[in-house]
């Protein structure tokens, strides 16, 4: 049995990573028997990061290996797709994880109002009087990396403006039929709800769940795809 090395759960989630939320929404797709593995210290693994899939082949590791690794098995989450709608769902996924994932790092890592419960969330194993010791020099580290990107010089109005940009295409569409690509969940879909769930889940005090709580459409969207590809 294939066994996902996965973050905790965590904010009512599968994982706290959408990334093994992404993975673990693959497998199920697959059709593959697996597992979860939950850990939370990664140094030790490919890359220093989760998920990693432990496989008959070796540890794969990286949600786009996963795929990779998924797909040379058989299983195939564009099918039915053109080859150039096959592009689209490509730029979908590198939309949510390289755009949306940016702003779900800023919103857990260097906001002020929701780091309280990102920190509890995420440090929870951590003795309480140690959390913020503890944290603290992960979350700078964090704050730099949004520093030199670029993401965190903006205002937040700057920065709603431009999550905006993102939201208005994906809610276009999802409006109209069930999915990004149509009436089948596709590659587009197992990474851009991941990433929206993760940012409607993380802290009620954070102006981008608010976002998303009020959005009728876009909530409708997520409830469909975890509806139909349901995690245990």
């Amino acid at each position: 049995m294939l066994s996902l090395l996965t973050f905790p759960k965590g904010f009512g989630l599968f994982s706290m990573s959408p990334f093994c939320i992404k993975s673990a929404l693959m497998l199920e797709l697959s059709g593959q028997p697996w597992q979860r593995s939950d850990m939370l210290d990664p140094t030790e693994m490919p890359h220093r990061k989760l998920p990693v899939l432990a496989t008959p082949d070796g540890q794969i590791a990286d949600s786009d290996g996963i795929r990779d690794w998924l797909e040379g098995q058989g299983a195939d989450f564009d099918e039915g797709l053109t080859t150039a709608d096959r592009a689209h769902t490509r730029a979908w996924v590198r939309l949510a994880e390289y755009h949306l994932g940016l702003h779900l790092l800023q919103m857990r890592w260097n906001d002020d109002a929701v780091w309280p419960e990102v920190r509890d969330q995420i440090f929870q194993p951590v003795p309480e009087p140690m959390r913020e010791e503890i944290s603290a020099p992960v979350r700078k580290e964090i704050q730099n990396g949004l520093q030199w990107q670029g993401l965190a010089r903006f205002t937040d109005a700057e920065r709603m403006h431009r999550l905006e940009q993102d939201l208005k295409p994906i809610k276009a569409l999802t409006s109209e039929r069930p999915y990004l690509m149509g009436d089948r969940i596709t590659s587009a879909d197992l990474s851009v709800a991941p990433f929206l769930i993760s940012m409607l889940q993380t802290s009620e005090a954070s102006q981008i769940s608010k976002r998303l709580r009020d959005d009728a459409v876009l909530c409708a969207y997520l409830s469909r795809v975890t509806e139909t590809v349901p995690l245990p």
